[in-house]
């Protein structure tokens, strides 16, 4: 988890690449969706334009159609999972019902420089998504949204906290490091 721009992506492919685990990004499959021009991948592309949130049934489908369907001896990396408070509990119930632990792994960066990467990012990717126009509400819905829904994880104890403003393998680092006290 973290502010959009905060590197989720990139430290998700760094760890799937040590871990070897496959990687459920809700907002890559969404995506997907949106490109397919079907009616449902139509309205996602819409709300996905503004900078919305899509709803948390379409978000926990995501989520649960992986989970669900995981062999218990393998793991998965999720991104993007949880980005409101009662996807969250929902995310904690159904693992706490496969009996799988998880850790939230919360990438810390400042506004500003969550801005300035989506800025190289959209000249890279032409992302809509990273429109300036459509950041503000990003960053709303972050704070509105997936704050509450960190707080629950971290209520639960669930949350690492990991500094994400240095370079993407320094971040690697600190996640390897943290991850191997557990």
């Amino acid at each position: 988890m973290g502010l959009p721009g905060s590197g989720k992506g990139k430290q998700s492919e760094l760890l799937s690449a040590k871990t070897g685990y496959p990687i459920c990004s809700t907002g890559a499959e969404l995506r997907k969706l949106a490109a397919g021009g079907s009616a449902l991948g139509k309205k996602v592309a819409d709300i996905m334009a503004t900078g919305g949130l899509n709803p948390s049934w379409l978000a926990t489908y995501v989520f649960q159609k992986s989970i669900l369907e995981l062999p218990l001896d393998n793991g998965v990396i999720f991104e993007g999972v949880g980005r409101k408070k009662e996807e969250a509990q929902l995310f904690a119930e159904i693992c706490e019902w496969l009996g799988r632990d998880f850790r939230i792994i919360n990438l810390v960066v400042a506004e500003d420089t969550s801005r300035d990467r989506l800025n190289k990012r959209r000249d890279i990717e032409s992302r809509a998504d990273d429109h300036p126009d459509v950041l503000n509400e990003r960053f709303k819905n972050y704070h509105t949204s997936t704050s509450p829904a960190l707080d629950y994880f971290r209520s639960i104890g669930k949350v690492i906290d990991i500094d994400g403003e240095p370079l993407p393998e320094v971040v690697e680092k600190e996640i390897q490091e943290k991850l191997s006290q557990l």
